[in-house]
């Protein structure tokens, strides 16, 4: 992470703030749910040091904020800093684990140098790529392998054999198939299997 604003301007990864205000929590939960990054204090937008004011129980003030208003809660790392004589304050933002972070109840993401709100379905992709999965590979709840249309899987068999792609055996049932290449849970068909084969697809 950069540890100074000089030739710096705001990005994914750097925001400058004239002041530490409400919005500072919320640039801290978007660098965490992106790159990580730093969050300088006593710059404005535009680049300009105007420094800011820091007391003694300051840093700890600010910390605290930010983790009360974060779940996973955040634990910044602040630094003080000389810039053209003036002081000003690097709140360092580490990439979280576990995605997303949400601010007060609502998950927010970097995009150039805004935070934008997370709508439900990018929530959800986030959190299941930072677990090591993703949404294609989830079980599809309220349907079953009735739902997939028989002919389609017939199809993708023969053509995975005549490209050897896969070796299927002619007595493997469709079900079996799929369930050898996790597009089935059992008798629950995963998104990417509805996506493939579903009958209305």
């Amino acid at each position: 992470m950069p540890d100074s604003p000089a030739a710096l301007h705001e990005s994914e990864t750097v925001e400058f703030k004239e002041s530490f205000d409400r919005e500072v929590p919320v640039s801290a939960g978007a660098l965490a749910n992106t790159r990580g990054g730093t969050i300088f204090i006593g710059i404005t937008d535009r680049g300009n040091v105007v420094g800011t004011l820091i007391g003694t129980e300051s840093f700890k003030e600010w910390a605290n904020t930010i983790s009360q208003s974060t779940e996973p809660r955040l634990i910044p790392e602040i630094e003080k800093l000389s810039r053209e004589g003036r002081i000003v304050a690097a709140i360092r933002i580490r990439e979280n684990p576990l995605k997303p972070v949400s601010v007060k109840g609502r998950c927010y993401r970097g995009i150039g140098a805004s935070n934008r709100v997370m709508q439900p379905h990018e929530i959800a992709e986030m959190h299941l790529q930072s677990v090591g999965s993703s949404w294609d590979l989830t079980p599809a709840h309220n349907t079953t392998f009735a739902d997939l249309n028989i002919a389609k899987i017939a199809d993708y068999i023969r053509k995975a054999n005549e490209t050897r792609r896969r070796n299927i055996g002619a007595g493997e049932s469709p079900q079996t198939v799929l369930q050898k290449i996790c597009l089935v849970h059992g008798d629950i068909p995963t998104w990417a299997a509805i996506l493939l084969f579903g009958k209305d697809s």
